[in-house]
């Protein structure tokens, strides 16, 4: 119960914050809302698509989704990093589970896997940036996969935003 609620307040404090990083830097703010909610495991990334959510509302949903699917994109190498520089250590830990989630990226393309996991929102995706280091996955490849699904993911949250909360001010 303590750690459900240190992380209700945490997502709470982290919404604050992004409310101040957007409200003074706009475009740049929820770049690095993003950059920040997907740089660590430790914050999750519901915050993040309500903040997505709401700007879309505001500012231009396109450039919202853009913003938020880049930072949240490059954000995620740093996960990529540590699965690099833990890759023994995560290897010893994690063999079973990283055998059966590497021959599902050569089943079905690790691109493919990736774009679509990065694009469900319900996903946690931290787990596949880590694996992808470990494994060796060509950074560029993995960029471009979370990049084109993140940026999907954001764009359709921001763009729900808009015609959401207008299509809800209408009839209130």
């Amino acid at each position: 119960m303590v750690i459900a609620d240190t992380l209700v307040s945490f997502g709470q404090k982290f919404l604050e914050f992004g409310q101040y990083l957007i409200q003074t830097f706009g475009y740049i703010g929820i770049f690095l809302v993003a950059f920040i909610g997907t740089s660590t495991i430790i914050l999750p990334t519901f915050p993040l698509s309500i903040l997505v959510f709401f700007t879309g509302s505001i500012l231009n949903p396109f450039f919202v989704g853009i913003a938020a699917g880049l930072g949240s994109a490059t954000g995620e190498l740093i996960g990529y990093g540590v699965g690099i520089g833990g890759k023994k250590v995560l290897l010893k830990k994690y063999k079973k589970s990283i055998e059966r989630t590497e021959k599902l990226f050569q089943k079905y393309r690790g691109e493919v896997v990736i774009f679509l996991i990065a694009t469900i929102p319900i996903i946690p995706f931290d787990v596949i940036g880590l694996f992808c280091g470990i494994i060796g996955f060509k950074w560029k490849r993995f960029y471009i996969a979370v990049l084109l699904g993140k940026t999907l993911r954001y764009l359709i949250i921001a763009f729900a935003g808009f015609y959401g909360l207008s299509w809800l001010a209408t009839y209130l």
